[in-house]
């Protein structure tokens, strides 16, 4: 397995994403965060959020854990960074929080915990998001008020209805993950702005992680408005 993260600020002044890409025990732990609450406040949230998930990580994995007890330790490392983040949202930072999606890959399972709008997507010949967003429009769309095709021109995409930090809860995924295939993490400054074709391009088209990494987050730049994170592992 290879991997590779890239974040850039984008059009914006300072960037309030984090990304995470550490090897534990006999697996893989990566991770976007984008942070909320604006300068000084969504980088510190972000921040928190993955270094209290490689703390959890690095302190209570077990060589040999099985799935239950990984999807635990996931569980409980956003929890914790949940409230790592609510006990230092005081003064000018008070009201920050973060999403969080993280990925823990060991031989051929990827288990993933989402809260907010980052999302996972696995590309094995096609492209197939795996979590589902916290937000406003996903309720839309849940709803049938919208149709699904007008999410990224929604006026109110950025709304999110959970995060680390905030009204919190967290979702749990597993996925198996083959030999060829892609697992990608992104902050939605880049699945927001560009289609599903252009990162399925991005993911099948270069050779290494970094190279599809630095793809996806070239393909954005020129029409996201949003810091644009990027987490790519090829197996």
């Amino acid at each position: 397995m290879e991997y590779s993260s890239v974040s850039v600020a984008g059009k914006r002044q300072h960037n309030e994403d984090s990304c995470l890409t550490v090897q534990v025990g006999e697996g893989l732990l990566l991770a976007v965060a984008d942070g909320i609450g604006g300068h000084a406040a969504g980088d510190v949230a972000s921040g928190i959020a993955v270094e209290t998930l490689r703390a959890e990580f690095s302190g209570n994995y077990r060589v040999g854990m099985g799935a239950e007890e990984i999807r635990n330790l996931l569980k409980n490392a956003f929890s914790t960074a949940d409230e790592n983040i609510s006990r230092r949202a005081v003064g000018e930072k008070s009201g920050m929080g973060t999403t969080l999606v993280a990925a823990f890959v060991r031989d051929s399972e990827a288990f993933i915990a989402n809260t907010g709008d980052s999302r996972a997507y696995l590309y094995n010949g096609k492209l197939i998001q795996l979590t589902v967003d916290h937000s406003l429009v996903q309720e839309l769309v849940e709803k049938g008020a919208i149709d699904p095709d007008k999410r990224r021109s929604h006026p109110m995409k950025n709304v999110i209805t959970r995060s680390v930090g905030g009204d919190f809860s967290v979702d749990l995924y597993f996925t198996d993950i083959k030999a060829g295939d892609v697992l990608l993490l992104s902050s939605d400054g880049l699945h927001d702005y560009i289609e599903d074709d252009n990162i399925s391009e991005g993911l099948k088209s270069a050779p290494t992680a970094n190279g599809s990494a630095r793809f996806l987050v070239k393909s954005a730049l020129p029409v996201s408005e949003d810091n644009i994170s990027v987490v790519v592992l090829k197996r």
